[in-house]
């Protein structure tokens, strides 16, 4: 999404981003699933509850075998020349060190779910668990094993594929930090049309 230019040459900032096509349907359907949360509760639950049963019945398996396909992605793309890509022009410098970006990393992306998931998510899968007895010895390392994969390397490399995709394409294409950059290699240009907002919109009902 190209910026309007100043009288300097230099890429003038947007006075808002706020993206009609973009929110106001957005809106539209959350509206719609609070109006019917609040007046149909019983039915709200049926059909939500339907769904994730029939999600989590079909694509376990693949919500498992993608986010360690994320982890080997990354460990590869680290070791491989591309690792040494700059995530901005080529003679960017890093705006802090080393040391300050990732205690921000991680206190913004783990603290408030290790503060309360971290005790909370074992229990939870204790009392019940997906496929063994509540309360039972087995439970118990079901539910660690759930667990550390919920928040351990596999969950980093989902926040990293996302990360890279947006800091990639917003520093060195300068395209907006929204979900339709990740896609500007396949639609090009087309990312600032219907289809690009739709992704917007997409991910953020999601």
């Amino acid at each position: 999404m190209a910026h309007p230019v100043n009288e300097s040459g230099a890429a003038a900032a947007p006075k808002t981003t706020f993206s009609a096509p973009v929110v106001v349907p957005a809106l539209v359907v959350l509206g719609a699933l609070l109006v019917l949360c609040g007046a149909f509760p019983d039915l709200a639950d049926r059909i939500f509850s339907s769904a994730q049963s029939w999600v989590v019945g079909h694509f376990d398996w693949f919500y498992t075998v993608i986010v360690t396909m994320f982890l080997v992605f990354l460990i590869l793309l680290a070791c491989s020349r591309y690792g040494d890509i700059r995530l901005g022009p080529d003679d960017a410098k890093p705006e802090f060190s080393f040391l300050s970006w990732t205690a921000m990393l991680f206190a913004a992306g783990m603290g408030i779910g290790l503060m309360y998931f971290g005790v909370g998510e074992p229990l939870q899968h204790y009392l019940n668990p997906p496929t063994q007895l509540a309360g039972t010895p087995e439970a118990a390392r079901e539910a660690l094993t759930s667990t550390f994969f919920h928040w351990g390397l596999h969950a980093w490399a989902i926040y990293g594929v996302m990360g890279l995709v947006l800091a990639y394409f917003g520093f060195r294409y300068n395209l907006p930090l929204t979900m339709r950059s990740g896609l500007y290699p396949l639609l090009q240009q087309r990312i600032n049309g219907p289809i690009g907002h739709g992704v917007d919109t997409f991910a953020l009902v999601g």
